[in-house]
C-alpha cells in the first residue's frame, strides 16, 4: 500500500486543478445531449477518425470493464458506471460471454454463471451449447430470471448515462482460438453466425452499441509461434461469420464479409486482438468489409504503442481509423513490482496513441478489468472499487480529454519534421501538425531535450502544457523557421509543447 500512497501524493494546486476539471466534466455530462442524438457513428471522410452523421467528431476514451456483465450485481454496475460517467469516459468495454480469469482467482468454467446464478447458454457448466442462449420468459432487466435479462440491464445502464458500450460477443482467446489455459473451441462457423444473429437482433434498436469481435485473440497463426508456443491455426472464418450474424440480426439482410453492402453501414465493428504487436486486426481483416475500424492491443511493451499505431495510420488500401483497445493497466504489476505502471506511463500510452493518428484510446486499471477480487500480486492488494479513482484515470478523462478537444485532435497529422533528436523508449518525442496548419504540437515522454522548429507559415505563440495537472507555461514566440533546443520545465515528468499561430 505504501507504494500507492507515494504515487498519489499530490500538491494542493494539483488537487484543485483536477477537481475543477472533474466538476467541469460532470457539468458537461449533466447538461449535454446524448451523443447519439448527433447521429450514428461513422468513419470520417479522411478515414482517420470517427464522427457522427452530423459531422461532429467522436472522441473515444474508453474504460476496460471486461468482467462487468458476468461478475457484478446491478447495484455494483451502477456504482461503477456512475464513477466512469462522472470522470468523463465516453465508452465502456465489456464482454457478453466472458471466460472468468484474472483477479488472482481460478479460471473458468466455460459456461460460468453470473453473480445471480444464471448461465448464458444451455448445456452443462463447462460444456455450453453456444447456438442456444438460455433465455427464460417472464423476467426483465430489473428482475432478471436469466443471464440475458442481466445483460439487458447493463445495456440500459450504460445508455442512460450517455455512454457507448463496446460489446464483445465472447472472449475469443478462450472460446475461438487455443491461446488460453483451459481453452476449448466453443464456436464453429455456424454457431458463431447464430450467436451473432441472436445478439444483433436483441440489441438492434440500441443506439449506443459498438461491436467488438476478438477478445485478446490472434485470428490466425501461419506457422509455429515459438514466443507464444502456439501451433498453426486459422479462425478468421469464425470471426467473419460472427460479424455476418450480427449484421443480419441488426438489419435483416445477409451481407457477406467480403462484399460491399448497405448493412455494413448499420453496424460499427472493430476487433480486439492479442497483445503481441504488430498482430493487430489490420494483419488479418484490414480489407474486410465488416471491419469499420482497426483495433490494437499493446500489453506491456510500452515502447511499441507509437510505432504500432502509426503503422495502422499509414495503411491506405483502404484507409481506416485505428483504436487502441487495451494497453498496460494502471497499478498492474506485469511481473514487476506493484505500481510499475505509474500515471506517467498511462499518459504516455494515451498521448502516443493520438500523436500517431489514433482515433481513440482505452484506459485500464489493474484491479478493475476482471472485477473478481484482490488476490495475488496482479491487483497489488486492491479491490476494483478502491481502484476507481486512480490518478491516471482522472488525468486522461479530464486533463487529457480537455487538451485534445481544445487542440483539434481530429485534425492531427503525425509529422516529425518539426523535431530533431526524437529519442526512443521513455525519451521518445512525437509531433503532429493540424490539417489547418495552425499548430505544431510536440509530446515529450519525459523531461529530456530535443530541437524544435516552427514549420508553420507564420510566427507562433508558444507554451508548455503539463499533462499531469493541466498547468500552462507561456514562452517566447517562435519566428517562422526558428529552431530552439527545448526541454520541459523543471520537475515535469512529461510535457506538451504547443506552437500556435495567433
Amino acid at each position: 500500500m505504501n507504494a500507492m500512497k507515494t504515487t498519489t501524493k499530490v500538491s494542493n494546486n494539483y488537487l484543485k486543478r483536477i477537481l475543477f476539471a472533474a466538476l467541469a466534466s460532470m457539468c458537461l455530462v449533466a447538461t449535454s445531449q446524448t451523443p447519439w442524438e448527433k447521429g450514428a457513428l461513422e468513419v470520417s471522410s479522411n478515414g482517420h477518425y470517427i464522427q457522427h452523421t452530423n459531422g461532429s467528431p467522436f472522441l473515444w476514451i474508453a474504460d476496460t470493464g471486461w468482467g462487468m456483465v458476468q461478475q457484478l450485481t446491478r447495484e455494483e454496475i451502477d456504482l461503477y458506471l456512475d464513477n466512469r460517467q462522472k470522470l468523463g469516459f465516453t465508452v465502456i468495454q465489456t464482454v457478453a460471454f466472458w471466460y472468468p480469469h484474472g483477479g488472482g482467482m481460478e479460471m473458468g468454467p466455460h459456461n460460468a454463471a453470473n453473480t445471480y446464478g444464471f448461465r448464458p447458454f444451455s448445456g452443462s457448466e463447462d460444456m455450453p451449447n453456444t447456438s442456444e442462449p438460455l433465455v427464460v420468459s417472464g423476467g426483465g432487466p430489473s428482475a432478471p430470471n436469466d443471464y440475458w435479462d442481466h445483460m439487458d440491464y447493463v445495456v440500459q445502464a450504460v445508455k442512460k448515462r450517455g455512454l457507448y458500450l463496446a460489446l464483445l460477443p465472447c472472449w475469443g482467446r478462450a472460446y475461438i482460438t487455443p491461446q488460453m489455459g483451459g481453452a476449448q473451441q466453443e464456436f464453429t462457423e455456424e454457431e458463431a453466425r447464430t450467436y451473432g444473429g441472436f445478439l444483433g437482433k436483441r440489441y438492434k434498436d440500441e443506439p449506443n452499441i459498438i461491436w467488438v469481435l476478438g477478445g485478446d485473440a490472434k485470428a490466425q497463426i501461419d506457422g509455429y509461434d515459438k514466443n507464444a508456443n502456439l501451433q498453426q491455426w486459422d479462425r478468421r472464418n469464425v470471426f467473419r461469420a460472427m460479424a455476418e450474424g450480427i449484421a443480419q440480426g441488426v438489419t435483416g439482410h445477409r451481407p457477406k464479409w467480403n462484399e460491399k453492402h448497405s448493412a455494413w453501414n448499420k453496424v460499427f465493428i472493430t476487433f480486439h486482438p492479442d497483445g503481441d504487436a504488430p498482430d493487430n486486426s489490420s494483419k488479418w481483416f484490414h480489407s474486410d468489409e465488416w471491419l469499420t475500424a482497426n483495433g490494437v492491443e499493446v500489453w506491456r511493451e510500452l515502447d511499441q504503442v507509437y510505432p504500432t499505431m502509426l503503422g495502422d495510420y499509414q495503411l491506405n488500401k483502404p484507409v481506416k481509423p485505428s483504436l487502441f483497445l487495451e494497453g498496460s493497466y494502471e497499478y498492474g504489476s506485469y511481473r514487476h513490482v506493484c505500481g510499475w505502471v505509474t500515471p506517467v506511463k498511462i499518459r504516455r500510452q494515451f498521448y502516443q496513441t493520438f500523436f500517431a493518428g489514433g482515433a481513440g484510446h482505452t484506459y485500464g486499471a489493474g484491479p478493475i478489468w476482471s472485477m473478481r477480487g484482490n488476490e495475488g500480486d496482479y491487483n497489488c492488494g486492491y479491490t476494483w472499487q478502491q481502484a476507481l479513482d486512480f490518478p491516471g484515470a482522472i488525468q486522461i478523462t479530464n486533463v487529457a480529454k480537455r487538451f485534445l478537444m481544445d487542440h483539434k485532435w481530429h485534425q492531427w497529422i503525425p509529422n516529425g519534421n518539426s523535431i530533431l533528436g526524437i529519442g526512443e523508449g521513455e525519451n521518445l518525442k512525437t509531433a503532429v501538425t493540424t490539417e489547418s496548419n495552425d499548430m505544431v504540437i510536440v509530446y515529450f515522454s519525459n523531461n529530456s531535450n530535443c530541437e524544435v522548429t516552427n514549420i508553420l507559415k507564420k510566427d507562433a505563440e508558444a507554451y508548455w502544457f503539463y499533462p499531469r495537472d493541466g498547468q500552462k507555461e507561456n514562452i517566447a514566440h517562435f519566428k517562422v523557421n526558428e529552431s530552439r533546443d527545448m526541454i520541459p520545465p523543471d520537475g515535469w515528468e512529461d510535457a506538451i509543447l504547443v506552437l500556435r499561430v495567433d
